[in-house]
């Protein structure tokens, strides 16, 4: 067993915060403290010498990090125009606040550490997201592994999370609280992918729409009441034929360095791709319903693919409105789903 230490060099997390002594314990007890458990090292600007500009070194660092830290709290300006560089270069960022009003709307949707100024609360939850983030950053940089996707839901192109600071929209309305989703993959790698084998969307909490299912359910009839059996005659008080119904699916609670953005409810699709040749283009769809009494649904989702060797993660937003609702049939259901009229955001 080798027991040398490594001689690679740590992963390099650079931190976006103000720089007052009231945060002095924070960056060396909670943020370092926390690089240093997931095996990196952190700086800020104070720690470094450098002869050329203030701002040129701070854009330098930003884009030699493998992941950026930022303090939103106490809303700084200087930090919040140093986090919109950074996320327009596709650098993880991960935020941290002890107020939650810190965080600006436009990055809400986004998962952040409130830590109330407690230093441990900080660095144990910040030490298991730059774990993850690591990890992300490491395997957005091997390009000869990476494959490459576009993909179109009902027509809006997603871009791969990472790649764009404006998150697609998809809008419109249905008839029927229960409508299907299209969804066009094409291989832009230039190796054949052995498949898509499993499908996730991941939700915000308690979002107004989410995936749905079809299931087959008897139901009994009324007493005193009589089917026909296959031969003629009758049977009393027997379930009928199975009939199909479609219905809420079930998540599972997502891993936390599964939802940086926050998107903690995990939903397996029911949809696969097959091998798919450089350039060969497959297409699929899934159910979405309306959770009951829900009549307009506004939330972010995240798609997420994955291959034998890779995942890949496509955010987008569901702007859908129920402009008439109407009950469940007997089996024609699964023939049935509304219609989206799709939007691209401005």
């Amino acid at each position: 067993m080798n027991t040398e230490p490594s001689t690679l060099p740590k992963p390099f997390v650079f931190v976006l915060m103000p720089i007052a002594p009231e945060f002095a314990d924070i960056y060396k007890f909670g943020i370092k403290g926390a690089a240093e458990d997931a095996g990196a090292y952190a700086e800020r600007l104070d720690d470094q010498i450098f002869t050329e500009g203030m701002l040129d070194r701070i854009f330098n660092q930003i884009s030699k990090a493998d992941v950026v830290v930022a303090d939103m709290t106490g809303r700084n300006p200087n930090v919040f125009y140093e986090v919109g560089y950074a996320h327009a270069l596709g650098k993880i960022v991960l935020l941290l606040t002890q107020n939650a009003d810190d965080i600006p709307f436009d990055l809400k949707h986004r998962q952040h550490t409130v830590y109330g100024g407690s230093i441990e609360v900080l660095r144990n939850d910040l030490s298991q997201k730059l774990q993850w983030a690591i990890s992300e950053s490491k395997r957005r940089s091997i390009p000869s592994a990476f494959e490459r996707f576009s993909i179109r839901i009902i027509g809006v192109d997603i871009p791969r999370a990472g790649l764009s600071t404006d998150t697609p929209v998809i809008g419109g309305s249905v008839s029927q609280n229960s409508f299907s989703l299209t969804v066009q993959v094409r291989n832009d790698s230039p190796e054949t992918v052995l498949g898509i084998t499993h499908v996730y969307l991941f939700t915000q909490e308690n979002a107004p729409i989410i995936p749905a299912e079809y299931k087959s359910v008897y139901i009994a009839p009324e007493s005193g009441s009589t089917t026909l059996a296959p031969s003629g005659g009758y049977l009393f008080n027997l379930a009928t034929a199975p009939t199909t119904q479609i219905s809420p699916a079930e998540p599972f609670t997502a891993n936390p360095i599964d939802a940086p953005d926050g998107l903690a409810d995990q939903y397996r699709l029911s949809i696969a791709f097959p091998v798919l040749p450089p350039g060969a283009v497959e297409v699929s769809s899934f159910s979405m319903i309306f959770r009951v009494g829900v009549q307009s649904g506004k939330a972010l989702y995240r798609l997420r693919l994955h291959s034998p060797s890779q995942y890949h993660d496509y955010p987008f937003q569901l702007r859908i409105k129920l402009v008439a609702s109407s009950t469940t049939g007997k089996g024609e259901d699964k023939k049935k789903s509304g219609k989206t009229k799709k939007s691209q955001a401005a």
